[in-house]
C-alpha cells in the first residue's frame, strides 16, 4: 500500500563524491525503488509538494536542497535508523493529498516509526492530525507559529484556517492544544480568550524571550508537533510562505527541536510553509536540515523516564496547599532531571496519558510558597469536564 503513496527520491545532485562516511546521506536508508523499507526503522522523513492551500501555488517546488543539506550533516548516532521515505503523492484536490499524508503517517504509526513531514502548505497538518484516528486515545497538538490558525473571513486561505478543521473534527480525540511562539499583534483578543475558555494553552513569542527553556515542559507533553517556518524571524529563514522581522531566532529552534526530539511522546513531526523560490543561498534549506538533525539527536538521546514505571526512578514530592483539598505530588526523574505533576482525577482509559502534567522545577518552587500552580488547575478543569 504505502509504496502507491510515495514517489522514490531522485539523489542525483543530492550525495556527492568524495563526501565523509559519516554523513547522514550515507549512514540512513534512501527510498529510490519501488517501496521504501521500513522495516526496523525509528524515523522515516517525508516530503509533501502541495501548496494549494495557501496564495502562492506553486508547481515547480523541489525539496532537494533540504535533503542536500541534510544528507552532508555527520551522523548522530553510531545506531542510526532513519530513512528518507521519499514524497507524498499529491492528488487532485488538496483534500486527497491530506488524505494520501494521514495513510501514510498512520503506516508509520502503526509501525513505531516517527514521520518528520516537510511541506508545503500548513493545512497539511490536518493530515497528520488524522493519522491518529485509528489509535483511539486522546492526543496533544502543540503548533509552533506566529498566528493562530483561524480565520473566520471568507476568503481566507487554508493554511490560515486549517485549526477550524481539527477542533470541529469528529471523533474528537484532541485532548491539548498549545500555541507556541504566538505573536500578540497578528492575533485578535477574543481569540485568545476562545483558546483560554477551552483549557488550551499559549506561550507568546515574549514569555519564550524572556527564557526560552519554558518551552521544555510544551514540547514534552504533544504527540503531534507542527511547525510553521513562519515562526522563525525573517533575518534567520527567509525561504517561508509568509515573512516576519520578529520570531524565534534560527539557534532557538534548533534548540526548540531537540527538546521535541527528547519527548517521549513526540510521534510525529512537520514542518510546513517552506517557500524555495523566496530562500536566499538556501538559508533556510539549511535550517530545516539543521532543525531535523536536532530533532533526530534528541530521540537517540531519550530518557525513556515517561510514563512512570517504576517509582524507583523518581524523587517523589509531596506539597500541602492551605486553600486546596488536593495534596499537590511531584515527581523528579533521576534519569533526566526532568519534573511531573500528577493531577488526581479517576479517568477514562483514552485519558490515562493526561494525569501527569510536564512541569519544571520552578512550579514545585511555586507550589512551595503556597501557589497552585496554573498548569494542574487547568488540566483538572479539563479532566473534570
Amino acid at each position: 500500500m504505502i509504496n502507491r503513496l510515495l514517489t522514490p527520491v531522485r539523489t542525483r545532485g543530492l550525495l556527492h563524491a568524495g563526501g565523509s562516511p559519516l554523513q547522514m546521506g550515507r549512514c540512513m536508508e534512501i527510498h529510490t525503488g519501488e517501496a521504501p523499507d521500513t522495516f526496523e526503522k525509528d524515523i522515516a522523513i517525508i516530503t509533501v509538494n502541495d501548496y494549494r492551500g495557501t496564495h502562492h501555488a506553486a508547481a515547480t517546488v523541489t525539496f532537494d536542497a533540504v535533503r542536500k543539506h541534510f544528507y552532508s550533516l555527520i551522523n548522530p548516532h553510531s545506531k542510526l535508523r532513519l530513512i528518507d521515505a521519499g514524497e507524498v503523492i499529491v492528488g487532485e484536490t488538496p483534500e486527497d493529498t491530506i488524505n494520501n499524508l494521514k495513510m501514510v503517517v498512520e503506516f508509520m504509526l502503526a509501525q513505531r516509526i516517527i514521520p518528520v513531514i516537510i511541506g508545503g502548505s500548513h493545512d497539511l497538518s490536518y493530515g497528520q492530525y488524522k493519522a491518529y484516528e485509528f489509535l483511539g486515545q486522546a492526543v496533544n497538538l502543540a503548533v509552533v507559529d506566529e498566528r493562530i490558525d483561524i480565520d473566520h473571513a471568507d476568503d481566507a486561505p487554508e493554511y490560515r484556517n486549517w485549526l477550524l478543521n481539527v477542533f470541529s473534527h469528529e471523533p474528537n480525540y484532541l485532548f491539548n492544544y498549545s500555541a507556541i511562539a504566538c505573536q500578540g499583534h497578528y492575533i485578535n483578543n477574543e481569540l485568545f480568550e476562545t483558546i483560554d475558555n477551552l483549557y488550551f494553552d499559549t506561550c507568546r513569542l515574549g514569555k519564550l524571550k524572556e527564557d526560552f527553556r519554558i518551552v521544555e515542559p510544551e514540547l514534552r507533553d504533544p504527540d503531534i508537533v507542527s511547525i510553521d517556518v513562519s515562526a522563525i524571524k525573517y533575518g534567520d529563514a527567509p525561504g517561508t510562505i509568509d515573512c516576519s522581522p520578529n520570531g524565534i531566532t534560527s539557534e532557538d529552534m534548533c534548540q526548540l527541536m531537540r527538546y521535541a526530539g527528547m519527548s517521549d511522546k513526540v510521534s510525529s513531526l512537520g514542518i510546513y510553509n517552506y517557500q524555495p523560490a523566496n530562500d536566499r543561498q538556501e538559508t533556510t534549506a539549511q535550517l530545516i536540515a539543521q532543525m531535523i538533525w536536532y530533532f533526530v539527536d534528541g530521540y537517540y538521546n531519550r530518557k525513556h523516564d515517561y510514563p512512570i514505571t517504576d517509582e524507583n526512578d523518581f524523587h517523589k514530592y509531596i506539597v500541602n496547599l492551605s486553600d486546596n483539598e488536593y495534596d499537590l505530588t511531584f515527581w523528579k526523574s533521576k534519569k533526566s532531571g526532568r519534573w511531573w505533576l500528577e493531577v488526581p482525577f479517576t479517568v477514562e482509559q483514552r485519558f490515562e496519558r493526561q494525569q501527569l502534567v510536564p512541569c519544571s522545577y520552578h512550579d514545585y518552587e511555586e507550589a512551595m510558597q503556597n501557589m497552585l500552580p496554573d498548569k494542574w488547575l487547568r488540566m483538572f478543569e479539563k479532566l473534570a469536564m
